[in-house]
């Protein structure tokens, strides 16, 4: 089960939450009350984003990469560029109640993140984040501009609920996949 899809910023300094979907119940965030859990569930995934963050910056560091060499890779070429794979465990009361795994895809400066239950299979997160970044670079234009998070919210939306139906990781072989691509196309057309 997924609990949570983010899109969030990988430049240096502090991360900002471009996008985020939550599919998890209240009860599963710790410290949420009635008055604020909007805010409260922000904070939670701002949290979590922080912390993928912080992961992927140690690793710009320690392999001598530039975010600017992917960014120039990623308006130079059509395809996707290599991304930074991580899982990031994410402990108990730190912002859920129970242990959670966040795995995320980085490059240039945006990261897709799922937070998802310790015990999913995370070859499957892994490629179920694979095609919805493929089509939401498709769709939404991400990569190349992160901020269209911001003013494309329902067609990111519409591409969440094909692929990752009330957050539930699809087993997809090509012919499923091609059928829900078509499905999102004739929906974000009309």
């Amino acid at each position: 089960m997924v609990h949570a899809f983010l899109i969030h910023t990988l430049i240096p300094g502090s991360t900002k939450l471009l996008y985020h979907q939550i599919y998890a119940q209240d009860s599963q965030l710790r410290h949420v009350s009635d008055n604020g859990v909007i805010g409260e569930r922000k904070r939670c995934l701002v949290e979590c984003a922080a912390q993928v963050h912080s992961e992927y910056q140690f690793r710009r560091a320690v392999l001598g990469r530039s975010v600017e060499d992917d960014v120039q890779r990623i308006h130079s070429e059509d395809t996707l560029p290599e991304f930074e794979l991580g899982y990031t465990r994410l402990e108990k009361d730190s912002p859920f109640n129970t242990e959670k795994i966040a795995v995320w895809l980085g490059a240039g400066y945006t990261c897709f993140t799922l937070i998802c239950e310790k015990t999913e299979n995370r070859m499957l997160a892994e490629t179920v984040l694979k095609t919805l970044i493929r089509f939401l670079q498709q769709h939404v234009g991400l990569l190349t501009s992160p901020t269209e998070a911001c003013t494309k919210p329902e067609r990111i939306s519409v591409i969440l609920d094909k692929f990752l139906p009330q957050g539930n990781l699809l087993f997809m072989n090509h012919r499923v996949i091609r059928q829900l691509e078509k499905e999102t196309e004739s929906i974000i057309k009309q």
